[in-house]
């Protein structure tokens, strides 16, 4: 667990790579994220911007005095490390994941074609929202939770842009059924701690967002923000998941 008891987060390196810094012409993407993220769960803006908290191929070579893979598979991450009484976290994006967003700017439209590239954006900035919630809470935070979280956060992300995108309040079934699809259904069927935890992370959000859009639509707010803020495994108790 990444535990946190008066702790709080720190960038490791700040200013490294001016990763997404012009993907829109008002705000930088990852902060329209940053903001969309803050309000679904009523969050304090306990990092400000997450900008400085993110770092691409060059700022992952120095921290870590290796070169990242070179074609972007080895994946986004969040790298924590403790330093003392503080938690110090920062997020890595391949650059070949940055460079196809900005030639697909999801701004300008989700598609098959940048949907996947999207939805590891919105997850490594819920995860450091997260974890620095926790942080602040001094709380401990589990990988499944936090895989848990991201997916749920990556799902009303998604339909956010799709309803920017259609002009709607209400995103339609197919359009609803072809995120399900992208975000919860497309997870490798390989063995493995890692593929296993991600595919039971999907599956426990689907379940609970399920419950979620069975409310009434003016219950859902508070919902969503209970949700936050309740230890996990109440959350599984309430969405009939234990």
């Amino acid at each position: 667990m990444i535990a946190g008891a008066r702790q709080r987060v720190n960038s490791q390196v700040r200013g490294t790579d001016p990763i997404l810094a012009n993907m829109t012409h008002g705000r930088p993407l990852v902060e329209v994220i940053r903001s969309i993220i803050q309000r679904t769960y009523g969050l304090t803006q306990i990092i400000g911007e997450v900008g400085p908290y993110i770092v691409g191929d060059q700022g992952f070579r120095k921290l870590y005095g290796g070169s990242p893979d070179p074609s972007g598979e080895a994946g986004a991450r969040l790298l924590v490390r403790h330093s003392g009484d503080h938690v110090r976290a920062v997020v890595y994006y391949p650059d070949a994941l940055v460079r196809h967003l900005e030639r697909f700017n999801p701004i300008h439209g989700l598609g098959d074609v940048n949907i996947t590239a999207f939805a590891v954006l919105v997850e490594e900035i819920d995860h450091l929202l997260t974890l620095a919630s926790r942080a602040v809470e001094g709380r401990g935070v589990t990988l499944l939770e936090l895989e848990h979280h991201a997916n749920v956060t990556k799902y009303l992300t998604v339909l956010h842009f799709l309803g920017k995108q259609t002009g709607r309040l209400k995103v339609d079934e197919g359009l609803k059924h072809w995120a399900r699809h992208h975000l919860f259904e497309r997870y490798s069927g390989e063995d493995g701690a890692e593929e296993s935890r991600y595919r039971e992370a999907a599956r426990l959000a689907w379940r609970y967002l399920k419950r979620l859009e069975a409310l009434p639509v003016e219950r859902r707010r508070a919902e969503i923000r209970s949700f936050h803020w309740r230890p996990f495994t109440e959350n599984l108790h309430q969405a009939g998941l234990n």
